[in-house]
């Protein structure tokens, strides 16, 4: 494994354990190396933010894919694309990220950047479903806003935490509620 990726590693498993409290020296020492081995690769605390998110997003939209080209009914399919992501990430408490825009604003605005963008696929299997009588017709860019709205205040709010609903559960919790809305049509 080359060393960028796993300083990488080494970030990532700090974030897991300290969220965005994590120094460069902290990955130094997780790694075992001198902290100017890793400012080689990184300028910065930000500089390595903001490749985590870029290779993490490409990581995401891979796994994206993959549920895309699944052969999955396609109920399971549209449920599962909305908020794939690696097994590793599914462990990570995002909702460690509130405050990042303050601290790093160019790396929240890249999170947010990619949480708008790579739609159209997710779009094509919609329309497919629409076209097939299987989906609703519905705004695919109200839908889009509805999921990205949300995920957005996952990741930013510490509201979950109060609740105690994890990163994982809300985003399982959000697909459920739009496959199934709330309403009980077999109730009287």
């Amino acid at each position: 494994m080359e060393l960028q990726e796993q300083i990488r590693e080494a970030s990532t498993d700090l974030f897991r354990e300290k969220g965005l409290k994590f120094t460069m020296e902290d990955v130094a020492k997780q790694m075992h190396v001198a902290k100017k081995t890793i400012y080689k690769y990184y300028q910065s605390k930000e500089d390595l933010l903001m490749d985590l998110v870029k290779t993490g997003f490409a990581a995401i939209q891979e796994c994206k894919q993959k549920v895309l080209d699944s052969n999955l009914p396609m109920k399971e399919k549209i449920a599962k694309v909305l908020i794939e992501m690696p097994e590793n990430y599914k462990t990570l408490d995002f909702r460690q990220l509130s405050g990042i825009g303050s601290k790093y604003p160019t790396v929240a605005a890249e999170i947010a950047m990619n949480l708008g963008s790579e739609w159209e696929p997710i779009f094509a299997l919609l329309e497919e479903g629409i076209r097939s009588g299987r989906v609703n017709s519905v705004s695919l860019p109200v839908l889009k806003h509805i999921v990205t709205a949300s995920i957005d205040r996952f990741l930013y709010s510490d509201e979950l935490k109060r609740d105690g609903i994890t990163y994982q559960e809300a985003l399982e919790y959000m697909v459920e509620i739009l496959m199934k809305g709330v309403w009980n049509d077999s109730a009287q």
